[in-house]
């Protein structure tokens, strides 16, 4: 699957900077997903993939340290090159049973990622959260112009 350039804007710079002295962890990139329903906005890490445990800190504790820094929801995600193991990564408990590609007579692709009917709740998030974060994801870091969670046998 072909990668897109990622361009990462001032703010997305700040926090990587901080999180970065805080754990020493190599950040990927940085996304701000707001929260419409007024509660915190998740600030989401991707990270190299042996640095998930630096990331996170021993209990968790780089994570609570920055939720309480910046006073939002925060979210690491190792990061893969491969489209169907960062999916995996992104849903993470939930059982991913299929991810497929296609193309329309437009050329335009969309990913449709199948869950278990009984991992329904946790693939579509408290208010849609992780559908917004897969597809956010997915379309910032690879040439899809969809991407559809499909929790239908």
């Amino acid at each position: 699957m072909e990668k897109k350039a990622v361009k990462i804007d001032e703010e997305a710079i700040k926090l990587i900077t901080l999180f970065n002295s805080l754990t020493g962890a190599v950040v990927k990139d940085c996304v701000i997903i707001p929260n419409e329903v007024g509660g915190k906005d998740k600030v989401i890490f991707l990270v190299k993939k042996s640095d998930v445990g630096k990331a996170i800190g021993r209990s968790g504790e780089n994570v609570k340290v920055l939720k309480d820094k910046l006073q939002k929801n925060i979210d690491i995600i190792a990061f893969s090159e491969d489209l169907q193991e960062f999916i995996q990564n992104i849903l993470n408990t939930t059982r991913v049973m299929n991810i497929e590609i296609r193309e329309n007579q437009n050329k335009k692709k969309t990913v449709i990622i199948t869950v278990d009917p009984s991992d329904k709740g946790k693939a579509i998030g408290k208010n849609g959260i992780m559908i917004k974060k897969a597809k956010t994801l997915v379309l910032r870091h690879y040439n899809v112009d969809n991407c559809i969670i499909n929790t239908k046998n």
